[in-house]
């Protein structure tokens, strides 16, 4: 706990710095304090200069929707009670963004296996079936990247080869068919020492570029579980609000409380409870 303990203190330095009040109210957030990156170059080859671009033309990609419902993805379209599940946590999301002008929200969890990347993408594609509303879809799960291949995306390489400084942010920017304002970038796989590469001012200033290529476009993004290593939390400052994915009969209520001290209740805009029986019950 030693790693998570440092990062909540690197975080509420930065929430601190870039608000004056360490109980955060601000959604603009300054560069973290420079001990981070000690010794970063020599450890990770994170960009160090990042120039925007135009994103445009992006390649869009093909999803199999056949073989995306056995892994329980669902279009938009799709007339089953979990799609009106998520219509229902996309319309607290977009009310809560509107009104408190979020742009980036983080997907949590506790521990493994309570289902926040498919989460993620679900509530991904809800928001992107909204009209006018764009949304990007970042894995930074640096440790256990899964959203190109829960998605299946016929891809070789995603945000590890930005990091390692091989790519262009617009080289692993994707679309996808027919979800015309979704967009994804994917992490393929594991990026070395992931924390220093997330506390990196090369990724401060790519999520930063990011929200400013398209205010009104929501920024998704997929993190690590917050209880089992530091990463979700080395990132935070950079964030303006996440939703915990919690699983009913699994996740322990000592890990919720924990989370909830960790992230400041404040920051947590909401709880998603994956496979309620009682939900099921109550469908309509």
């Amino acid at each position: 706990m030693d790693r998570i303990r440092q990062a909540l203190d690197l975080a509420r330095k930065q929430r601190s710095s870039a608000s004056g009040d360490e109980t955060g109210g601000s959604t603009q957030h300054s560069s973290p304090a420079g001990e981070a990156e000690v010794g970063l170059a020599e450890r990770v080859a994170v960009r160090r200069e990042f120039t925007p671009a135009p994103i445009e033309p992006f390649k869009r990609l093909p999803l199999d929707w056949r073989e995306l419902r056995e892994r329980r993805i669902v279009p938009p379209d799709d007339d089953r009670s979990v799609v009106h599940a998520y219509r229902m946590l996309r319309t607290q999301v977009l009310q809560r963004a509107r009104v408190h002008n979020l742009s980036t929200l983080g997907i949590i969890s506790a521990a493994h296996g309570e289902g926040k990347t498919l989460t993620a993408i679900n509530l991904a594609l809800s928001l992107a079936a909204e009209p006018n509303q764009t949304v990007l879809l970042i894995d930074l799960d640096l440790r256990r990247p899964s959203i190109g291949r829960t998605l299946g995306l016929p891809v070789e390489r995603g945000l590890e080869a930005w990091f390692a400084g091989t790519a262009r942010i617009e080289e692993v920017w994707y679309g996808i068919e027919g979800v015309e304002r979704l967009f994804v970038l994917p992490t393929l796989t594991p990026v070395p020492h992931s924390s220093e590469a997330l506390a990196h001012a090369g990724t401060r200033r790519m999520l930063a570029d990011l929200k400013e290529r398209d205010p009104g476009r929501l920024l998704i993004v997929d993190l690590p579980p917050a209880l089992l290593c530091d990463d979700a939390l080395t990132i935070s400052p950079q964030l303006d609000a996440v939703v915990l994915v919690v699983t009913e009969g699994r996740t322990r209520r000592e890990d919720v409380s924990r989370v909830l001290e960790l992230f400041g209740k404040t920051r947590v805009i909401g709880t998603v409870l994956n496979r309620s029986s009682e939900s099921e019950r109550r469908a309509y």
